[in-house]
Protein backbone atom coordinates (compact mmCIF):
# COMPACT_ATOMS: atom_id res chain seq x y z
CA UNK A 1 0.00 0.00 0.00
CA UNK A 2 3.07 2.17 1.15
CA UNK A 3 4.54 1.17 -1.82
CA UNK A 4 2.09 1.70 -4.32
CA UNK A 5 1.27 5.63 -2.44
CA UNK A 6 4.37 6.28 -3.69
CA UNK A 7 4.32 5.39 -7.16
CA UNK A 8 0.65 7.27 -7.56
CA UNK A 9 2.31 10.09 -6.23
CA UNK A 10 5.86 10.09 -8.59
CA UNK A 11 2.96 10.01 -11.44
CA UNK A 12 0.90 12.67 -10.19
CA UNK A 13 0.05 15.89 -12.20
CA UNK A 14 0.56 17.53 -8.43
CA UNK A 15 3.70 16.05 -8.03
CA UNK A 16 5.01 16.88 -12.04
CA UNK A 17 3.73 20.51 -11.72
CA UNK A 18 4.96 21.08 -8.83
CA UNK A 19 8.24 19.41 -9.99
CA UNK A 20 7.96 21.90 -13.18
CA UNK A 21 7.06 25.27 -11.83
CA UNK A 22 9.94 24.28 -8.74
CA UNK A 23 12.30 23.84 -11.50
CA UNK A 24 11.89 26.67 -13.74
CA UNK A 25 11.82 28.77 -10.70
CA UNK A 26 15.22 27.71 -9.96
CA UNK A 27 16.27 27.97 -13.62
CA UNK A 28 14.66 31.70 -14.13
CA UNK A 29 16.55 32.75 -10.27
CA UNK A 30 19.80 30.62 -11.61
CA UNK A 31 19.53 32.36 -15.02
CA UNK A 32 18.68 36.23 -13.72
CA UNK A 33 20.87 35.70 -11.01
CA UNK A 34 23.73 35.12 -13.32
CA UNK A 35 22.98 37.88 -15.93
CA UNK A 36 22.54 40.18 -13.40
CA UNK A 37 26.29 38.98 -11.52
CA UNK A 38 27.32 39.64 -15.28
CA UNK A 39 25.82 42.77 -15.67
CA UNK A 40 26.90 44.40 -11.90
CA UNK A 41 30.72 42.89 -12.23
CA UNK A 42 30.61 44.89 -16.02
CA UNK A 43 28.48 48.25 -13.75
CA UNK A 44 31.00 48.07 -11.34
CA UNK A 45 34.31 47.64 -13.62
CA UNK A 46 32.83 50.26 -15.22
CA UNK A 47 32.38 52.60 -12.41
CA UNK A 48 35.70 51.60 -10.54
CA UNK A 49 37.46 52.69 -13.73
CA UNK A 50 35.37 55.85 -13.56
CA UNK A 51 36.02 56.52 -9.88
CA UNK A 52 39.86 55.71 -10.88
CA UNK A 53 40.02 58.00 -13.96
CA UNK A 54 38.21 61.01 -11.76
CA UNK A 55 41.16 60.36 -9.09
CA UNK A 56 43.78 60.10 -11.19
CA UNK A 57 42.58 63.35 -13.16
CA UNK A 58 42.09 65.04 -9.83
CA UNK A 59 45.47 64.22 -8.45
CA UNK A 60 47.36 65.09 -12.12
CA UNK A 61 45.67 69.02 -11.76
CA UNK A 62 46.65 69.15 -8.13
CA UNK A 63 49.97 68.06 -8.81
CA UNK A 64 51.03 70.58 -11.56
CA UNK A 65 51.82 73.55 -9.70
CA UNK A 66 53.32 71.33 -7.15
CA UNK A 67 55.95 69.83 -9.30
CA UNK A 68 56.86 73.07 -11.42
CA UNK A 69 57.52 74.51 -8.00
CA UNK A 70 59.45 71.64 -6.21
CA UNK A 71 56.81 71.28 -4.02
CA UNK A 72 57.81 67.94 -2.93
CA UNK A 73 55.63 68.66 0.54
CA UNK A 74 52.72 68.98 -1.29
CA UNK A 75 53.36 66.03 -3.56
CA UNK A 76 53.40 63.47 -0.46
CA UNK A 77 50.38 65.07 1.17
CA UNK A 78 48.42 64.39 -2.46
CA UNK A 79 49.71 60.46 -2.61
CA UNK A 80 48.93 59.84 1.49
CA UNK A 81 45.46 62.00 1.13
CA UNK A 82 45.10 59.42 -2.26
CA UNK A 83 46.33 56.16 0.02
CA UNK A 84 43.46 56.43 2.15
CA UNK A 85 41.15 55.31 -0.59
CA UNK A 86 40.97 51.31 0.38
CA UNK A 87 41.02 50.90 -3.02
CA UNK A 88 43.82 52.50 -4.26
CA UNK A 89 47.10 50.40 -4.51
CA UNK A 90 49.54 52.90 -4.81
CA UNK A 91 50.25 56.20 -6.28
CA UNK A 92 53.29 57.64 -7.89
CA UNK A 93 54.63 60.65 -9.53
CA UNK A 94 57.72 60.48 -11.61
CA UNK A 95 59.28 63.03 -13.68
CA UNK A 96 60.52 63.18 -17.50
CA UNK A 97 63.01 60.88 -16.80
CA UNK A 98 60.97 58.50 -14.63
CA UNK A 99 62.33 59.03 -11.50
CA UNK A 100 59.82 59.29 -8.08
CA UNK A 101 59.02 62.34 -7.27
CA UNK A 102 56.59 60.92 -4.77
CA UNK A 103 54.99 57.51 -3.85
CA UNK A 104 53.50 55.84 -1.31
CA UNK A 105 57.05 54.25 0.02
CA UNK A 106 58.86 57.19 0.52
CA UNK A 107 62.19 54.64 0.55
CA UNK A 108 61.02 54.38 -3.50
CA UNK A 109 61.65 58.47 -3.84
CA UNK A 110 64.37 59.33 -5.89
CA UNK A 111 65.06 56.29 -7.85
CA UNK A 112 63.57 55.23 -11.15
CA UNK A 113 60.11 53.62 -10.89
CA UNK A 114 59.85 49.83 -10.92
CA UNK A 115 56.84 49.09 -13.47
CA UNK A 116 55.36 45.65 -14.00
CA UNK A 117 56.55 43.66 -16.47
CA UNK A 118 53.95 44.29 -19.69
CA UNK A 119 52.53 48.01 -18.51
CA UNK A 120 53.53 50.46 -20.89
CA UNK A 121 54.95 53.91 -19.40
CA UNK A 122 52.52 57.65 -19.60
CA UNK A 123 53.09 59.12 -23.39
CA UNK A 124 50.98 61.75 -25.09
CA UNK A 125 47.43 60.03 -23.32
CA UNK A 126 46.18 58.63 -20.51
CA UNK A 127 46.32 55.05 -20.60
CA UNK A 128 43.93 52.59 -18.47
CA UNK A 129 45.48 48.99 -18.28
CA UNK A 130 44.64 45.99 -16.62
CA UNK A 131 47.15 43.09 -14.73
CA UNK A 132 47.08 40.93 -12.36
CA UNK A 133 49.70 41.25 -9.42
CA UNK A 134 50.64 37.95 -6.55
CA UNK A 135 49.32 39.81 -3.36
CA UNK A 136 46.98 42.29 -4.29
CA UNK A 137 45.00 40.65 -7.46
CA UNK A 138 43.52 42.44 -10.28
CA UNK A 139 44.62 45.89 -10.70
CA UNK A 140 43.56 48.71 -13.00
CA UNK A 141 46.49 50.77 -13.53
CA UNK A 142 46.25 54.90 -14.71
CA UNK A 143 49.42 56.31 -16.35
CA UNK A 144 48.66 60.13 -16.22
CA UNK A 145 51.41 62.37 -18.64
CA UNK A 146 51.78 65.35 -17.05
CA UNK A 147 51.86 68.41 -18.77
CA UNK A 148 51.57 72.45 -18.21
CA UNK A 149 50.95 74.59 -21.44
CA UNK A 150 52.05 71.48 -23.63
CA UNK A 151 55.44 71.90 -21.53
CA UNK A 152 56.18 68.06 -20.00
CA UNK A 153 56.41 67.80 -16.68
CA UNK A 154 56.37 63.94 -15.71
CA UNK A 155 53.91 61.06 -14.86
CA UNK A 156 51.34 60.03 -12.60
CA UNK A 157 50.93 56.42 -12.16
CA UNK A 158 47.74 55.53 -9.91
CA UNK A 159 47.04 51.09 -9.33
CA UNK A 160 43.22 50.78 -8.46
CA UNK A 161 42.38 47.74 -6.47
CA UNK A 162 39.46 45.00 -7.55
CA UNK A 163 38.52 43.79 -4.30
CA UNK A 164 36.08 45.47 -3.94
CA UNK A 165 34.53 44.23 -6.80
CA UNK A 166 34.92 40.29 -5.97
CA UNK A 167 33.98 41.28 -2.43
CA UNK A 168 30.65 42.83 -4.16
CA UNK A 169 30.20 39.89 -6.63
CA UNK A 170 31.25 37.26 -3.72
CA UNK A 171 28.40 39.12 -1.91
CA UNK A 172 25.54 38.60 -4.80
CA UNK A 173 26.49 35.19 -5.12
CA UNK A 174 25.78 33.90 -1.57
CA UNK A 175 22.75 36.44 -1.42
CA UNK A 176 21.31 34.57 -5.38
CA UNK A 177 22.44 30.80 -3.68
CA UNK A 178 20.54 31.27 -0.60
CA UNK A 179 17.62 32.84 -2.42
CA UNK A 180 17.59 29.83 -4.60
CA UNK A 181 17.71 27.43 -1.68
CA UNK A 182 14.73 28.96 -0.01
CA UNK A 183 12.63 29.16 -3.16
CA UNK A 184 13.61 25.22 -3.63
CA UNK A 185 12.26 24.68 -0.09
CA UNK A 186 9.23 26.75 -0.13
CA UNK A 187 7.77 24.28 -2.83
CA UNK A 188 5.54 23.93 -5.65
CA UNK A 189 2.39 26.21 -3.61
CA UNK A 190 4.71 29.13 -3.39
CA UNK A 191 7.32 28.40 -6.68
CA UNK A 192 4.59 30.58 -8.78
CA UNK A 193 3.47 33.56 -6.04
CA UNK A 194 7.70 33.74 -5.04
CA UNK A 195 8.67 33.54 -9.32
CA UNK A 196 6.28 36.48 -9.85
CA UNK A 197 7.22 38.62 -6.69
CA UNK A 198 10.56 37.93 -7.32
CA UNK A 199 11.05 38.47 -11.01
CA UNK A 200 8.91 41.47 -11.71
CA UNK A 201 10.73 44.07 -10.05
CA UNK A 202 14.06 42.22 -10.93
CA UNK A 203 13.36 42.46 -14.84
CA UNK A 204 12.68 46.14 -14.39
CA UNK A 205 15.85 46.60 -12.52
CA UNK A 206 17.47 44.59 -15.72
CA UNK A 207 16.31 47.57 -18.19
CA UNK A 208 17.04 49.92 -15.92
CA UNK A 209 20.71 48.68 -16.28
CA UNK A 210 20.11 48.48 -19.89
CA UNK A 211 18.62 52.62 -20.00
CA UNK A 212 21.59 53.71 -17.46
CA UNK A 213 24.15 52.01 -19.99
CA UNK A 214 22.44 53.54 -23.00
CA UNK A 215 23.20 57.41 -21.37
CA UNK A 216 19.31 57.70 -20.53
CA UNK A 217 19.70 58.78 -16.40
CA UNK A 218 15.95 59.94 -16.71
CA UNK A 219 15.02 56.11 -15.72
CA UNK A 220 12.86 56.06 -12.28
CA UNK A 221 11.46 52.78 -11.26
CA UNK A 222 8.52 52.60 -8.99
CA UNK A 223 9.03 51.06 -5.64
CA UNK A 224 6.03 48.22 -5.34
CA UNK A 225 7.06 46.84 -2.10
CA UNK A 226 8.59 47.66 1.09
CA UNK A 227 10.80 44.66 1.50
CA UNK A 228 14.87 44.20 0.44
CA UNK A 229 13.86 44.68 -3.05
CA UNK A 230 12.07 47.57 -2.70
CA UNK A 231 15.17 48.60 -1.25
CA UNK A 232 17.07 47.76 -3.97
CA UNK A 233 14.83 49.56 -6.33
CA UNK A 234 15.28 53.06 -4.27
CA UNK A 235 19.29 52.41 -4.55
CA UNK A 236 19.04 51.94 -8.13
CA UNK A 237 16.62 55.17 -8.19
CA UNK A 238 19.31 56.95 -6.08
CA UNK A 239 21.87 55.56 -8.36
CA UNK A 240 20.54 57.11 -11.48
CA UNK A 241 19.85 59.91 -9.66
CA UNK A 242 23.48 60.18 -8.81
CA UNK A 243 24.33 60.12 -12.15
CA UNK A 244 21.98 62.54 -13.98
CA UNK A 245 23.39 64.79 -11.46
CA UNK A 246 27.03 64.08 -12.53
CA UNK A 247 26.36 64.18 -16.45
CA UNK A 248 24.53 67.87 -15.13
CA UNK A 249 27.65 69.02 -13.89
CA UNK A 250 29.95 67.28 -16.17
CA UNK A 251 28.41 69.40 -18.78
CA UNK A 252 28.43 72.59 -17.01
CA UNK A 253 32.00 72.50 -16.10
CA UNK A 254 32.55 71.65 -20.23
CA UNK A 255 31.16 74.21 -21.74
CA UNK A 256 32.03 77.20 -18.74
CA UNK A 257 35.39 77.26 -17.81
CA UNK A 258 35.22 80.98 -15.61
CA UNK A 259 34.91 79.86 -12.39
CA UNK A 260 32.88 82.81 -11.17
CA UNK A 261 30.23 81.00 -14.45
CA UNK A 262 30.97 78.05 -13.00
CA UNK A 263 29.84 78.92 -9.51
CA UNK A 264 26.36 80.32 -10.55
CA UNK A 265 26.37 77.33 -12.58
CA UNK A 266 26.27 74.51 -10.03
CA UNK A 267 24.03 76.74 -7.41
CA UNK A 268 21.50 75.65 -10.66
CA UNK A 269 22.62 72.78 -12.59
CA UNK A 270 19.52 72.37 -14.80
CA UNK A 271 19.40 75.65 -16.23
CA UNK A 272 22.90 76.30 -17.55
CA UNK A 273 21.92 78.28 -20.42
CA UNK A 274 23.20 81.72 -19.71
CA UNK A 275 21.04 83.64 -22.35
CA UNK A 276 22.81 87.05 -24.26
CA UNK A 277 21.55 90.38 -22.79
CA UNK A 278 22.50 94.02 -22.51
CA UNK A 279 24.20 95.22 -18.82
CA UNK A 280 26.22 97.56 -17.66
CA UNK A 281 29.89 96.49 -17.17
CA UNK A 282 33.44 97.41 -16.60
CA UNK A 283 36.17 95.04 -18.85
CA UNK A 284 39.88 95.29 -17.77
CA UNK A 285 42.56 94.38 -20.08
CA UNK A 286 45.89 93.96 -18.76
CA UNK A 287 49.02 92.91 -20.84
CA UNK A 288 53.11 91.83 -19.86
CA UNK A 289 55.15 94.83 -21.75
CA UNK A 290 57.97 93.43 -23.89
CA UNK A 291 56.76 89.81 -23.34
CA UNK A 292 58.14 88.87 -26.70
CA UNK A 293 61.95 89.48 -26.76
CA UNK A 294 61.43 88.49 -23.03
CA UNK A 295 60.38 85.13 -23.67
CA UNK A 296 62.81 84.69 -26.57
CA UNK A 297 65.74 85.11 -23.62
CA UNK A 298 63.97 83.10 -21.53
CA UNK A 299 64.07 79.32 -21.51
CA UNK A 300 61.07 77.22 -21.81
CA UNK A 301 61.05 76.67 -17.88
CA UNK A 302 61.37 80.56 -17.21
CA UNK A 303 58.69 81.21 -19.22
CA UNK A 304 56.26 79.20 -17.43
CA UNK A 305 57.37 79.92 -14.41
CA UNK A 306 56.71 83.56 -15.63
CA UNK A 307 53.49 83.20 -16.69
CA UNK A 308 52.40 80.90 -13.91
CA UNK A 309 53.12 83.80 -11.36
CA UNK A 310 51.94 86.28 -13.42
CA UNK A 311 48.58 84.31 -13.70
CA UNK A 312 48.89 83.98 -10.17
CA UNK A 313 48.80 87.22 -9.62
CA UNK A 314 46.20 87.93 -12.06
CA UNK A 315 43.46 84.99 -11.06
CA UNK A 316 44.00 86.77 -7.28
CA UNK A 317 43.06 90.06 -7.95
CA UNK A 318 40.72 90.08 -10.22
CA UNK A 319 38.75 87.01 -7.77
CA UNK A 320 39.32 89.57 -4.72
CA UNK A 321 36.84 92.12 -6.48
CA UNK A 322 34.37 90.18 -7.37
CA UNK A 323 35.05 90.05 -11.04
CA UNK A 324 35.27 87.61 -13.70
CA UNK A 325 38.08 86.13 -15.32
CA UNK A 326 36.68 85.90 -18.69
CA UNK A 327 39.95 84.29 -20.54
CA UNK A 328 43.70 84.56 -21.22
CA UNK A 329 45.20 85.95 -24.25
CA UNK A 330 48.41 85.01 -24.16
CA UNK A 331 51.00 87.03 -21.72
CA UNK A 332 47.41 89.06 -21.47
CA UNK A 333 44.29 88.54 -19.53
CA UNK A 334 41.20 90.21 -20.08
CA UNK A 335 38.80 90.74 -16.78
CA UNK A 336 34.88 91.54 -16.77
CA UNK A 337 33.03 93.18 -14.13
CA UNK A 338 29.64 93.11 -13.75
CA UNK A 339 28.94 90.02 -15.32
CA UNK A 340 27.28 87.42 -15.01
CA UNK A 341 26.57 89.05 -11.67
CA UNK A 342 25.73 92.57 -11.55
CA UNK A 343 27.54 94.68 -9.52
CA UNK A 344 26.58 98.55 -9.28
CA UNK A 345 30.18 99.48 -8.15
CA UNK A 346 31.72 97.43 -11.35
CA UNK A 347 33.62 100.12 -12.38
CA UNK A 348 35.34 100.54 -8.90
CA UNK A 349 36.22 97.19 -8.64
CA UNK A 350 37.54 97.54 -11.82
CA UNK A 351 39.82 100.66 -10.84
CA UNK A 352 40.86 98.64 -7.43
CA UNK A 353 41.86 95.38 -9.43
CA UNK A 354 43.73 97.51 -11.53
CA UNK A 355 45.78 99.67 -8.82
CA UNK A 356 46.03 96.15 -7.29
CA UNK A 357 47.66 94.79 -10.53
CA UNK A 358 50.18 97.50 -10.54
CA UNK A 359 51.56 97.25 -7.31
CA UNK A 360 51.93 93.54 -7.55
CA UNK A 361 53.42 93.76 -10.76
CA UNK A 362 55.95 96.05 -9.16
CA UNK A 363 56.70 93.80 -6.59
CA UNK A 364 57.00 91.03 -8.52
CA UNK A 365 59.31 93.20 -10.37
CA UNK A 366 61.65 93.59 -7.36
CA UNK A 367 61.54 90.39 -6.15
CA UNK A 368 63.40 89.22 -10.18
CA UNK A 369 65.45 92.05 -9.84
CA UNK A 370 66.64 90.53 -6.60
CA UNK A 371 67.01 87.45 -8.13
CA UNK A 372 69.18 88.59 -11.16
CA UNK A 373 66.40 88.32 -13.49
CA UNK A 374 64.63 90.90 -15.37
CA UNK A 375 61.97 93.37 -14.54
CA UNK A 376 58.33 93.02 -15.79
CA UNK A 377 56.08 95.92 -16.52
CA UNK A 378 52.30 95.74 -17.49
CA UNK A 379 49.92 98.32 -19.24
CA UNK A 380 46.05 98.16 -18.34
CA UNK A 381 42.91 99.39 -20.33
CA UNK A 382 39.38 99.98 -18.01
CA UNK A 383 36.49 100.67 -20.17
CA UNK A 384 32.72 100.78 -18.24
CA UNK A 385 29.46 100.94 -20.61
CA UNK A 386 26.81 99.03 -22.13
CA UNK A 387 28.06 95.53 -23.56
CA UNK A 388 26.55 92.47 -24.86
CA UNK A 389 26.86 89.62 -22.08
CA UNK A 390 25.98 85.75 -22.87
CA UNK A 391 27.02 82.25 -23.79
CA UNK A 392 28.74 82.03 -27.44
CA UNK A 393 30.10 79.26 -29.21
CA UNK A 394 28.53 75.60 -30.02
CA UNK A 395 27.18 72.70 -28.38
CA UNK A 396 29.99 71.19 -27.66
CA UNK A 397 32.35 73.90 -26.49
CA UNK A 398 30.86 77.19 -25.10
CA UNK A 399 32.04 80.45 -23.25
CA UNK A 400 30.65 83.26 -21.35
CA UNK A 401 32.30 86.44 -22.92
CA UNK A 402 31.04 90.29 -23.04
CA UNK A 403 30.97 92.21 -26.54
CA UNK A 404 30.72 95.30 -27.58
CA UNK A 405 32.25 98.54 -28.17
CA UNK A 406 33.33 98.69 -24.53
CA UNK A 407 35.54 95.67 -24.96
CA UNK A 408 36.84 96.85 -27.71
CA UNK A 409 37.79 100.41 -26.49
CA UNK A 410 39.49 98.74 -23.18
CA UNK A 411 41.73 96.36 -25.37
CA UNK A 412 43.11 100.16 -27.33
CA UNK A 413 43.36 101.54 -23.88
CA UNK A 414 45.53 98.89 -22.89
CA UNK A 415 47.65 98.86 -26.58
CA UNK A 416 48.26 102.48 -25.52
CA UNK A 417 49.31 102.47 -21.99
CA UNK A 418 52.80 102.73 -21.16
CA UNK A 419 54.71 100.39 -19.22
CA UNK A 420 53.24 100.58 -15.43
CA UNK A 421 49.93 102.91 -17.02
CA UNK A 422 46.75 102.70 -16.07
CA UNK A 423 44.49 104.15 -18.73
CA UNK A 424 40.78 104.50 -18.91
CA UNK A 425 38.59 106.33 -21.22
CA UNK A 426 36.17 109.44 -20.34
CA UNK A 427 33.10 107.30 -19.49
CA UNK A 428 34.59 105.64 -16.65
CA UNK A 429 36.46 108.14 -15.39
CA UNK A 430 32.80 109.66 -14.65
CA UNK A 431 31.85 106.91 -12.72
CA UNK A 432 34.44 107.21 -10.52
CA UNK A 433 35.79 110.89 -10.33
CA UNK A 434 35.55 111.50 -6.99
CA UNK A 435 36.55 108.46 -5.78
CA UNK A 436 39.77 108.30 -7.49
CA UNK A 437 42.89 110.92 -8.78
CA UNK A 438 43.86 111.23 -12.32
CA UNK A 439 45.02 113.12 -14.97
CA UNK A 440 43.82 113.45 -18.54
CA UNK A 441 46.19 112.95 -21.35
CA UNK A 442 44.03 115.05 -23.74
CA UNK A 443 41.88 112.81 -26.87
CA UNK A 444 43.55 109.78 -28.41
CA UNK A 445 42.58 108.66 -32.14
CA UNK A 446 41.53 104.99 -31.06
CA UNK A 447 41.42 102.52 -34.08
CA UNK A 448 37.95 101.50 -34.59
CA UNK A 449 35.84 104.69 -33.70
CA UNK A 450 35.85 107.65 -35.55
CA UNK A 451 35.64 110.39 -32.82
CA UNK A 452 38.65 111.05 -31.00
CA UNK A 453 38.58 109.55 -27.52
CA UNK A 454 39.48 111.66 -23.71
CA UNK A 455 41.55 109.55 -22.03
CA UNK A 456 43.02 109.35 -18.24
CA UNK A 457 45.69 108.05 -16.29
CA UNK A 458 44.99 106.81 -12.77
CA UNK A 459 47.01 107.55 -10.13
CA UNK A 460 45.33 106.40 -7.39
CA UNK A 461 42.08 106.59 -5.13
CA UNK A 462 41.30 109.73 -3.14
CA UNK A 463 42.63 109.19 0.74
CA UNK A 464 39.71 107.12 2.55
CA UNK A 465 38.48 105.81 -0.77
CA UNK A 466 40.32 103.22 -2.04
CA UNK A 467 38.38 100.52 0.34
Amino acid sequence: MAEENKKKLWHSLKFKLGLLITSLVVSTVLLISFFLLRQQQRSLTAEMTKRGLTIARDLAASAKNPILTNDDLTLNLLVKDAMRDEDVAYVAFTDQDGKVLAHGDVSLVGKPLDRPAGLKPAANELLVQTYTDEKEGTLIDFAVPLEFSKVPLGALYLGFSQKSIRRNLAQARNETILITLVMIMVGIAGAVGLSLVMTRPVLRLVEGTKAIAAGNFQVSLAVSSRDEIGDLVQSFNQMAKSLREKEQMKQAFVRYVAREVVEEILKNPEQIALLGERREVSVLFCDIRGFTPLSERLSAEDVVALLNEFYTLMIDTVFRQGGTLDKFLGDAVMAVFGAPISRSDHSVRAIRTALAMQAGIEELSKKRVREGKDPIAVGIGVSAGEAVAGSVGTENRMEYTVIGDRVNLAARLEANASPGQILISQWTYEKVDKLINARSLGYFKVKGKEEEVEVYEVLGFVDGQQN
